[in-house]
């Protein structure tokens, strides 16, 4: 099996190769033009990936993250008494998995996949990062005694995160901030589980 160590690290590395190497390859195919999505939120990560020239290859990727991911929480919060935190993990990696499997298809059902697919993900992959942050009774097992990093991280995915709800839920025609949003907590959650690899201590 895996090393947990290195199960952090692909989990990180694997969306982060996906998103942006999809981005290079529909810019490079010129079905997108040159910009900072992060900055000027030119385009949503489903516009970047779903291009001809980098779709497949972006499903197959992240099907392969989403999996590790639903396989890592159980790893994470080892003990029966954190059934639930498994189970919140776990469905955000199946409504990630949902996602994938909507993605550049047409019709309502897969348009509803689509938007609710990611969003689920986000909240449950984030409550689940921020449960164990902040548990240290289930990080003091397993890595170094160093939280500024982590948490600094997470307090930037919560600030991400409240600014975001009034854009999903009330405020339209500002596509470009949700899309900056977007780009910026996608990178938060997969430097979480970076910065973990980073810290982790044992050798299991």
């Amino acid at each position: 099996m895996l090393k947990l160590k290195y199960h952090l690290l692909l989990v990180a590395i694997i969306p982060f190769i996906a998103i942006h190497l999809s981005f290079v390859l529909s810019v490079q195919n010129e079905y997108l033009t040159l910009c900072n999505p992060y900055i000027d939120g030119c385009y949503s990560i489903s516009r970047v990936v779903r291009q001809p020239s980098s779709i497949i290859f972006f499903k197959i990727l992240m099907l392969v993250s989403a999996f590790s991911l639903f396989f890592l929480w159980p790893r994470l919060f080892k003990s029966n008494d954190n059934k639930i935190l498994i189970l919140i993990g776990r469905i955000g990696s199946l409504f990630l998995i949902a996602y994938i499997g909507a993605l550049g298809e047409e019709g309502f059902l897969y348009e509803l996949m689509r938007r609710f697919g990611v969003f689920i993900f986000y909240i449950f992959t984030l409550i689940s990062q921020w449960v164990y942050t902040f548990n240290v009774d289930l990080r003091k097992r397993r890595f170094i005694n160093k939280n500024f990093l982590i948490n600094i991280i997470v307090y930037m995915q919560i600030l991400a995160f409240l600014v975001a709800i009034p854009f999903f839920l009330f405020i339209k025609n500002y596509s470009y901030i949700e899309n900056i949003i977007e780009w910026w907590i996608t990178l938060l959650i997969t430097l979480w589980f970076f910065i973990n690899f980073i810290y982790y201590k044992k050798n299991d």
